[in-house]
């Protein structure tokens, strides 16, 4: 039941115009049995809201300058930071191989362009940036397939005097035309036909459900390949089974292949005819080693330090140090924390609300601690598990502001966001939202731990 008009609502200031009409039988959340939805989505495991965010066009523009810049910014750290030092970049990032390493380098500087998605968090100073996740596996862009049912239970979505006011970025067609643009600008394709292997690991259960997942991407794939007069495909399989061709192209029997994407996050081994493939540029491999030092989470902590020395454009510089929170290494070292030197392990389990702990190279909320969420004891045990590894950061905690939702039973309480924002290159690809509610609120707002989904528009004057 809603009251009265709020502004601290996902609604933003179009609360009124939207809760004006909205059907009371709807519910809160997309019966994907009841809603046509692609055969992929439906047995969708996570809650999807029925009701949209709404952002107004500063707050777009806004996540459209960081989603661009900060993946540039990320790609000079070997040179700006560790200036080329093959040792220094392989005790950091590979645990000391240098071979790795200088593997790594040779993908890195072949500088192709890598999706990204940054998750954010909106706070009383702003947005914050919580981390930067790079490479094909950057979950969130399926939910887009939900767009055109959420349009149709908002009258300000439909009615033909507001809806062209209303802008919900295309996050598919953006990333799917950033692959093929990709591939066609390293002149990969030669006879009008681009193929795009791809590894799910155990993302489905069977042979029925990894068919439904290639098809899905299949078919995004095709509208966009018959938009340019081209032919090809989408297929699933391991990487093992791709071999070696003629002049160093990928083939699976006589199919050769342009790209080749990973999706699941704990990947099986990237067998080497694919590094050798796209060492000799003859396929577009956005995983490659070089990627993994981009998602490094310890990265944010690196940007910050030579934002500090001013390393930057003056512009850049600013970005870096208003838009990424204070971060640092788990080392028993010490730090510059709001203008203090302090020793960190002391600085942490002295000012545990203050921090979180994330492992550096962590996925879906796994491996992270929110210090006002636990005990004395948690937290202390939470620092000496991270001490012990090599791969672990400090970070201010963030907190979102409360924006008022509808809940599980309908009702519009306060909830906690987190804000994941696409960048593809030169173009930002829009951003969706997870949320859950402020009452049971543990810190860790993300998909795989129970947060709600959610489609985010635009409005535009």
């Amino acid at each position: 039941m809603i009251e009265s008009p709020i502004n601290n609502s996902i609604l933003f200031e179009k609360f009124s115009e939207f809760t004006a009409s909205f059907p009371c039988d709807v519910p809160v959340w997309i019966d994907t049995n009841k809603y046509g939805v692609p055969d992929m989505l439906r047995d969708y495991q996570y809650p999807v809201s029925a009701w949209p965010v709404v952002i107004s066009p500063r707050v777009a523009g806004e996540l459209n300058q960081l989603t661009i810049r900060l993946p540039k910014l990320l790609g000079q750290l070997p040179s700006l930071y560790f200036n080329n030092d093959i040792r220094k970049i392989a005790a950091f990032y590979f645990g000391g191989d240098e071979m790795v390493t200088q593997f790594a380098l040779m993908c890195h500087e072949k500088n192709i362009e890598i999706g990204c998605r940054l998750d954010l968090t909106l706070t009383s100073e702003g947005f914050k940036v919580l981390e930067v996740n790079v490479g094909s596996s950057i979950g969130g862009w399926q939910v887009q397939s939900f767009e055109s049912i959420i349009r149709q239970l908002h009258s300000p979505l439909t009615k033909e005097e507001t809806a062209h006011n209303f802008e919900s970025r295309n996050t598919q067609a953006i990333y799917i035309k950033f692959l093929v643009d990709n591939i066609l600008k390293h002149q990969l394709v030669t006879n009008k036909e681009l193929n795009i292997f791809i590894e799910i690991g155990d993302m489905a259960k069977n042979e029925e459900e990894k068919d439904r997942i290639r098809q899905f991407f299949d078919g995004l794939l095709k509208q966009e390949l018959k938009a340019r007069g081209l032919t090809g495909g989408a297929y699933i399989g391991a990487l093992s089974t791709l071999t070696l061709g003629n002049a160093g192209r990928l083939f699976l029997n006589n199919k050769c292949f342009h790209a080749v994407l990973i999706f699941n996050m704990e990947k099986e081994k990237v067998p080497p005819v694919i590094f050798r493939s796209f060492l000799m540029d003859k396929v577009y491999f956005p995983d490659h080693l070089g990627t993994q030092v981009l998602g490094d989470k310890r990265n944010l902590s690196l940007l910050r330090v030579l934002a500090e020395r001013g390393v930057f454009s003056a512009e850049d510089n600013a970005l870096i140090l208003q838009y990424i929170p204070w971060t640092s290494p788990v080392e028993d070292r010490n730090v510059i924390f709001k203008d203090g030197e302090y020793k960190l392990l002391s600085l942490m389990a002295d000012n545990k609300d203050q921090f979180v702990i994330k492992a550096a190279g962590g996925f879906q909320g796994k491996n992270v601690f929110v210090g006002r969420f636990l005990s004395r004891q948690e937290w202390e045990n939470a620092i000496n598990m991270a001490l012990g590894k090599s791969a672990f950061i400090a970070q201010e905690f963030s907190e979102s502001l409360d924006f008022l939702a509808p809940n599980a039973a309908n009702k519009w309480v306060p909830h906690k966001l987190i804000w994941g924002a696409f960048g593809f290159g030169e173009h930002y690809g829009g951003v969706w939202v997870r949320m859950s509610s402020a009452k049971t609120d543990l810190g860790v707002i993300n998909s795989a731990t129970g947060a709600i989904e959610a489609i985010v528009y635009e409005w535009k004057d």
